[in-house]
């Protein structure tokens, strides 16, 4: 949802709800010019002006995932980028195995070198995600793993600081 889209909703709703712009910053404790910017979708809001102006309106805030923008499994994903380059691949069930057990067998060292420091951080925690589901392993444990292959394979890249 986009500003706009989001100040549209908060408008309908409080035009729907019989209320004036006043009456909801007082309810919300934001001023009337911040909520008017936002109805206008002019203005980001910060969540904990946000987090006020929704309840008095009966609306909240709802997460979800954000579909993958391809269809396989995540560590499939990873395990085919990283062979781009390399003459074997390495297959997915060897890219869990190294961040299962934080092991890696010296034949996949460039393999993980690369999904250390290219993945995204969104397809890393997807796989983390996936793997911890699919073999019980806490999601700490397999992150932690993962920032171990990290410096065995001398990755330079800040998030394994």
């Amino acid at each position: 949802m986009d500003l706009h889209e989001l100040g549209d909703t908060i408008r309908r709703t409080r035009v729907a709800s019989g209320i004036s712009q006043a009456q909801l910053a007082r309810m919300a404790g934001v001023s009337r010019a911040t909520l008017n910017y936002v109805e206008q979708g002019r203005s980001a809001i910060g969540a904990d002006a946000l987090l006020r102006i929704l309840p008095p309106l009966g609306l909240s805030i709802v997460t979800a995932e954000m579909p993958s923008s391809d269809s396989k499994r995540a560590i499939e994903s990873l395990a085919a980028s990283a062979s781009v380059s390399y003459k074997v691949p390495i297959t997915p069930n060897d890219v869990e195995r190294a961040v299962v057990t934080g092991a890696i067998e010296e034949r996949w060292l460039p393999h993980i070198a690369t999904i250390v420091d290219e993945a995204s951080d969104p397809m890393l925690l997807r796989a983390v995600r996936e793997i911890s589901l699919q073999t019980s392993v806490p999601a700490t444990q397999i992150w932690r793993n993962m920032k171990n292959l990290a410096h065995a394979v001398a990755s330079p890249h800040p998030r394994w600081i």
